[in-house]
């Protein structure tokens, strides 16, 4: 059996009672294509974003703003998705190219997809006023093109011009779009940008709420669907609106509403109001801090001493840093340390033994961050041998060499699903048990029969029978 499902189900269990119902951003088959628009071949930056949840696939439209920067809808990400099984195309055949999911060369390699390493919903973003629907996915690796530019002026309330595309469908057979056709070709069209709509483009049979406050709707632009003029339709949310500016097109709006049956109007999510917004996310593309710590050190049997370091990378992206001079720890020999090092807060990355008379110096000078050298002794703060994040620390990281384990598979996820479980089982009196748990996963040989690689995208956990007699002392914890 695979024990870590079998410990997350009975958390699941303990905090039915008191769980409540999380919001739920993803639109499946509902996402906003162009209505009688045009095969565009020439804007590779507007991408095809493709996202696989347990329950289906959804297909958004991005627009590649920055290196390895993309904005989508807030409302495309799925709240069922498999971890690591969100990508973006850039290439020109989709609907044939979309079989080569979810293996994808690796960064460095020929490819028309790239991995979508994480994703930033707007804080401020609400799904019951669909606003701001906005989103930032950062990516494993540069496009082989040039971003395009935001847009920073104010468009004001006048008609005026513009191009929208995406990859949607470019008929809907259904009002409410659940079902369309042509999707999964990129498109694109001349748009009648009307300025921000007005609480007269409410309609009760196609409820945007968002509309009735006009603080809201100063932030958004609306077009002109009518016939003969193209529209927005399902598989287009989070396409561009395009105004041209200094000779060349600039993003002035995201896409995330269209009318029934793909037809009338369009509303898009203006880009001014937002600039600090996508500015700050922009710079998290490898030009934010990344910086290592030491965690503590701890007192080993064998006389020697164990330093236990994390670091904080701030960025959306994998940051490189090679071994060398910006990247140096005497007395690693093993080269324990990360050269890459993944988004997010990493808490005890990784671990280096040393002697009592002996100390550490690891200095890290990446490539857009202040450089930082931090030091470790035997007098160095020692570990709570007790403390969840080290025992996760240790039982994710041998959890991931495994034989079987995803190359793809995220430390963080793996981190954030055990500590969140820690402090569950912990609250229950069962803190112990589960620590004796993890101690077990972490000693562990990467021996494939080992372990259960059956989760997508999750690390894997200890396969029956080992670790049984820790995980059979949990449940007699938990329920005797």
């Amino acid at each position: 059996m695979n024990l870590r499902i079998a410990v997350l189900g009975l958390v699941g269990t303990v905090l039915v009672a008191c769980a409540g119902s999380a919001p739920d951003g993803s639109v499946g088959e509902e996402s906003e294509n162009i209505v009688r628009g045009k095969v565009e071949r020439g804007l590779p930056q507007v991408v095809a974003v493709h996202f696989a949840g347990f329950g289906g696939t959804t297909l958004c439209t991005g627009t590649y703003i920055a290196p390895r920067v993309v904005v989508t809808a807030a409302h495309c990400m799925r709240s069922d998705q498999i971890p690591d099984q969100g990508f973006v195309y850039f290439g020109k055949d989709y609907l044939n190219d979309v079989n080569d999911l979810p293996n994808i060369p690796a960064p460095g390699k020929r490819s028309n997809w790239a991995r979508i390493e994480t994703s930033v919903v707007n804080p401020n973003y609400s799904a019951s006023v669909n606003y701001p629907d906005l989103s930032i996915l950062f990516l494993d690796r540069e496009l082989p093109f040039d971003p395009i530019s935001l847009d920073r002026r104010h468009i004001g309330d006048r008609t005026d011009s513009g191009e929208i595309v995406g990859w949607g469908a470019n008929k809907a057979d259904t009002p409410d779009l659940s079902q369309v056709e042509g999707y999964g070709i990129e498109r694109s069209a001349y748009a009648k940008i009307l300025g921000s709509p007005t609480a007269a483009d409410y309609h009760a049979d196609d409820p945007n709420p968002g509309i009735l406050d006009p603080n809201i709707r100063a932030n958004l632009l609306k077009i002109d669907g009518h016939a003969p003029h193209a529209n927005a339709c399902a598989g287009d949310s989070g396409g561009p609106l395009l105004v041209e500016a200094h000779g060349q097109q600039e993003l002035a709006g995201v896409m995330f509403w269209t009318g029934l049956s793909c037809e009338d109007y369009a509303i898009y999510t203006r880009i001014d109001p937002f600039l600090d917004y996508f500015d700050a996310e922009m710079a998290r593309n490898g030009k934010a801090d990344l910086t290592p710590r030491l965690e503590c050190v701890e007192h080993e049997a064998n006389g020697k001493y164990k330093a236990r370091f994390g670091y904080d990378n701030e960025n959306g992206v994998t940051v490189n840093v090679p071994y060398g001079p910006h990247n140096s720890l005497p007395g690693d020999t093993k080269n324990a340390r990360p050269a890459d090092f993944a988004p997010g807060d990493q808490a005890f990355a990784f671990s280096v033994e040393f002697s009592a008379r002996d100390s550490l110096r690891w200095k890290l000078d990446p490539p857009h961050s202040r450089s930082t050298t931090v030091r470790a002794d035997s007098h160095s703060p020692a570990c709570d041998p007790k403390d969840a994040a080290l025992l996760c620390g240790d039982a994710c990281n041998n959890e991931l060499e495994a034989a079987c384990a995803s190359p793809t598979a995220h430390r963080a996820d793996c981190m954030s699903d055990c500590t969140g479980e820690a402090a569950v089982l912990d609250s229950y009196g069962c803190g112990d048990a589960y620590g004796d748990y993890l101690k077990c996963a972490a000693g562990l040989s990467s021996d494939a029969s080992n372990w259960d690689c059956s989760s997508p995208g999750r690390a894997p956990a200890p396969m029956s029978p080992a670790c049984d007699d820790q995980f059979n002392a949990l449940i007699t914890c938990l329920y005797y």
